[in-house]
């Protein structure tokens, strides 16, 4: 499989710093942003901390679908197996100068709200 444009080099490292159990090693900008259906975090340290621990209960691998990219953006499709069952995502990656600055994810969190709670 070929990688087309930085953009998806950097849409992919996204997914399999999560599949390989390593985020820490997502090349995620400083000021980092990440928006979702729990809300709006800003800052790279401040979003692993909050992320990690809800992603180590909440997910149990991501497979990628499809990447659509160009300069500086990909739309990656991917589908995200939890302990209730399959989630589809679709995440928007920004990148520029070889860092990730922004994600903007979309998915159906219903059954994760519950999870969250929990912790």
């Amino acid at each position: 499989m070929s990688v087309r444009n930085e953009a998806e080099r950097l849409a992919r490292a996204w997914i399999e710093g999560w599949n390989t159990g390593q985020p820490d090693e997502i090349p995620l900008a400083r000021d980092f942003v990440h928006a979702s259906p729990f809300g709006v975090v800003k800052g790279r340290e401040k979003y692993l901390a909050w992320v990690k621990p809800l992603a180590a209960k909440n997910v149990t691998s991501l497979r990628i679908v499809k990447i659509l990219s160009g300069d500086g953006e990909s739309a990656i499709w991917f589908e995200m197996m939890t302990p209730n069952g399959l989630v589809q995502c679709c995440d928007w990656v920004e990148t520029d100068n070889e860092e990730i600055v922004a994600i903007t994810s979309f998915y159906d969190a219903t059954g994760l709200r519950q999870r969250e709670q929990d912790m």
